[in-house]
């Protein structure tokens, strides 16, 4: 558990003790595929830490269909703004695959986080991304066309694309599976990305956006 603490960015450069009473009021839990781990409205008591799996963060439309918001990997924290700006959860957490993760008391965690200046800066630097994050969703959704949000995703996400499930990214991006992969062959064609050598020519893909 406490490899696991270390490595996430709200307790870099933590000090040992506080760790260790983090760990205290830290449980771990194992979900299996298809089940939620939260639901959107949900109180956030607990601060959620995934360990190992893919966790799926959606809402649903009026019309019943889902739009994802982001898929979440080993070592990321969950839904972490609902609990600082202690409103209901804004989405549902849904286990992609079989996963492993911590909860973290919130309330208790708050008390130590009073005490730690490092903490609070770390949560500052942890929900500035998240809200850059929501951001760029929701620009990417309303204003490009399909081509133009394959490609700045490509570009965002060069370090970390050729490693994602095709149906994660069309399901983040609101395309079809059959679109993405029409894109795709696309920008093979066009010799901007390649999967083999893992190459995407980024100037190349900033022109489409």
């Amino acid at each position: 558990m406490r490899v696991h603490l270390e490595n996430i960015v709200l307790f870099k450069n933590i000090d040992e003790e506080t760790i260790n009473k983090i760990e205290n009021f830290t449980t771990e839990h194992r979900v299996s595929k298809d089940n939620i781990v939260f639901y959107e409205g949900d109180e956030p008591k607990y601060l959620y830490l995934l360990v190992k799996g893919v966790i799926k963060l959606y809402k649903t439309s009026s019309n019943h269909k889902e739009v994802v918001l982001k898929y979440f990997h080993d070592n990321e924290l969950i839904g972490e703004v609902a609990n600082f700006e202690g409103m209901p959860y804004p989405a549902t957490a849904k286990a992609y695959s079989d996963v492993e993760f911590l909860k973290i008391d919130f309330e208790k965690l708050k008390e130590v986080i009073f005490s730690n200046p490092n903490m609070a800066f770390n949560i500052q630097t942890s929900l500035i991304k998240k809200i850059k994050n929501l951001e760029n969703i929701i620009s990417t959704n309303l204003v490009l066309d399909s081509k133009e949000r394959v490609a700045k995703y490509i570009y965002n996400h060069s370090e970390d694309f050729f490693e994602t499930k095709n149906i994660e990214i069309a399901e983040v991006l609101g395309v079809s599976p059959e679109t993405l992969s029409r894109i795709l062959k696309f920008f093979k064609d066009k010799e901007i990305i390649n999967v083999k050598t893992k190459f995407a020519d980024k100037e190349a893909l900033r022109e489409f956006f």
